[in-house]
């Protein structure tokens, strides 16, 4: 294992830790502070659009200057969001804490990512992205576990306690991010020469070539433009369903924060489960029949948690979702990894993120508002609905994208489709 690895599980770890001490609770300290159904959903939503506006000219920064800085702003910009969030309590401030912790967000998505996948070609390793993307989500569910059910219970204390070790969570991080991650060349320089010297640091004309060009790239490519739109579909359907089971829980047992925390524990080690089974699953079919069949389970499990009225078979919905989730989601990320250009390669996957953004605000402002109106149970059963249309996608699109269908049974994790 490289050095850029190793480094990668553990910053990775790190800063989902740090977020993850609001996971359980976030949607309840909501609620506490007076939001309704709808709102909880439109501040995500807001969150989400937000990332939408950002994440391209974020993933250029960290394609111009340097990915390791980018991820370290992340750290500082959420760290600071997340201390507005503890002052908070009214609609306008949640929306503002949001447009914050969006930038933060941004900064890092797929900057870590490209980082790592760079440093261990320097460094001679060629494994596969998607069993290198695996094993760090095993990795940082593990962290989230232990974050996640301890900020239930320092929640039973106040509420609004877990954002403060969400704040003290990203300067840790940023601290062993600056001291293990090595330093990265940019894709360009930035000085240019000019007779003015406030000209003479000019960054906008790489920018701007940096964020045209990975969009162009997209648009002129297929498999990336299908897995961009089947990413939208994707996340449509999943933010609602994560952002409303603390409340849709909390009604069924009539229990705390602290429950809350065990229900996030469990969620989590079903997402590592999935993480551990993904790899295997892909020794006896190639990727987008793995694909296929993860998105076929996850739409039956979310089916499952919709149409049930009890506590025990709405949990084991949710952990079906859960799992199938986490074993495909590698198999997105490790497509557009293979794909990308390495000088393009954090802005084009910030175009997946963008995408990601702008499919999960429109399932949460629509579902949102189904929840409200007509309840949570109905809202599960759009998004189950939503899943198996991408299963149809998939079927209709998967194998044209990936070489590995139409060919004999090959060992994926081996492919570069």
């Amino acid at each position: 294992m490289t050095r850029s690895e190793r480094t990668y599980y553990v910053v990775f770890a790190l800063y989902n830790l740090s977020w993850s001490a609001v996971g359980a609770i976030y949607p309840l300290f909501l609620l506490a502070r007076g939001m309704d159904l709808f709102q909880i959903n439109a501040i995500l939503a807001v969150y989400l659009f937000a990332n939408f506006a950002f994440e391209v000219p974020t993933g250029a920064v960290a394609d111009v200057f340097g990915r390791k800085v980018s991820f370290l702003l992340s750290c500082l910009v959420r760290a600071i969001a997340f201390a507005i969030y503890f002052w908070s309590d009214s609609f306008a401030e949640f929306v503002f804490a949001e447009l914050v912790d969006a930038l933060g967000s941004t900064l890092a998505s797929g900057a870590l990512e490209a980082w790592a996948i760079d440093g261990m070609r320097e460094e001679g390793d060629r494994s596969p992205a998607d069993r290198i993307f695996s094993r760090g989500r095993m990795v940082s569910h593990a962290a989230m576990i232990a974050s996640g059910l301890a900020g239930g219970y320092i929640a039973q204390a106040d509420i609004a306690y877990p954002w403060l070790v969400g704040v003290l969570g990203f300067v840790l991080t940023a601290v062993v991010a600056a001291w293990r991650m090595r330093r990265d060349r940019p894709a360009g320089p930035v000085w240019v020469e000019s007779s003015r010297l406030r000209d003479r640091f000019n960054p906008i004309p790489v920018l701007r070539s940096q964020i045209v060009g990975g969009l162009l790239t997209v648009a002129r490519h297929r498999t990336l433009r299908f897995l961009c739109v089947l990413t939208a579909l994707l996340s449509f359907a999943y933010m609602p369903a994560i952002q409303l089971w603390p409340a849709r829980m909390t009604s069924l047992s009539g229990e705390g924060t602290w429950l809350m925390g065990w229900i996030w524990a469990v969620l989590n080690l079903a997402a590592i489960a999935g993480s551990w089974a993904q790899p295997r699953l892909l020794e006896y079919t190639c990727r987008s029949r793995a694909a296929v069949l993860l998105t076929a389970f996850r739409a039956v499990s979310l089916a499952l948690a919709a149409l049930s009225g009890g506590f025990g078979k709405t949990l084991a919905g949710l952990i079906g979702n859960s799992i199938g989730t986490s074993a495909s989601d590698p198999l997105l990320g490790a497509w557009m990894n293979e794909h990308a250009d390495s000088r393009q390669r954090a802005t084009v996957l910030s175009i997946q993120a963008m995408s990601f953004m702008l499919g999960g605000a429109a399932g949460l402002m629509t579902l949102g508002l189904t929840a409200r109106t007509a309840g949570i149970p109905v809202a599960w059963a759009g998004c189950a609905l939503v899943l198996f249309g991408c299963v149809g996608l998939l079927a209709w699109m998967g194998a044209d994208a990936d070489p590995a269908a139409a060919g004999p049974r090959t060992t994926a994790a081996t492919q570069a489709s």
